[in-house]
């Protein structure tokens, strides 16, 4: 069971995830895992960030319809099927992520706390956790907006899919199992 991690945000150097691209010192941030309570906060992130980056590569339809999956209530129904993390600087959720199996979903990071290590550490502790169940490879459907993100941290692109016109980008990564956790 994942404990509340405090993390600082580090340089290049520090990182143990494969090929990242850089940080940003920044405020100090706490990875958790999420509640129900969590629910509103992290739909708030998600919503925020479709409307101001996916926005940008896929049509206004598209955009409404993935606006309607993470509703308050819709996020809360995920959290019962999917391990999930927050991102907190204080109270405030900046950042979200879950597994689910071996397939990381829903990564999202209140674009205004971009490039601030945020996410990289939300995939990082998603793939230490699949490794603690023995899963050897992670599967994650990026956006187009995301594809240089998780190819930066590994991920490989396998295929691109199509649902409705919301192209994704399938990924993998191999990852080291480790049950010894």
């Amino acid at each position: 069971m994942l404990r509340p991690t405090q993390r600082r945000l580090r340089a290049q150097s520090d990182m143990e995830c494969v090929g990242y691209y850089g940080l940003q010192m920044s405020d100090e941030y706490t990875l958790t895992p999420a509640k129900t309570e969590h629910a509103e906060g992290i739909g708030r992130v998600i919503r925020d960030a479709i409307e101001r980056i996916n926005a940008r590569d896929y049509p206004p339809a598209e955009i409404n319809r993935l606006l309607r999956n993470f509703t308050t209530e819709n996020v809360a129904a995920l959290l019962e099927h999917r391990q999930t993390l927050v991102a907190l600087v204080g109270e405030e959720i900046v950042g979200t992520g879950a597994i689910q199996g071996a397939e990381v979903k829903s990564v999202f990071v209140s674009p205004d706390w971009h490039r601030k290590g945020i996410g990289y550490a939300l995939v990082c502790e998603l793939e230490e956790m699949a490794a603690s169940r023995g899963i050897e490879t992670l599967e994650v459907s990026s956006s187009l907006f995301a594809k240089q993100f998780y190819s930066a941290l590994g991920y490989i692109e396998k295929s691109r899919n199509f649902f409705g016109d919301e192209e994704t980008v399938h990924m993998t990564k191999a990852i080291a199992p480790n049950q010894s956790s």
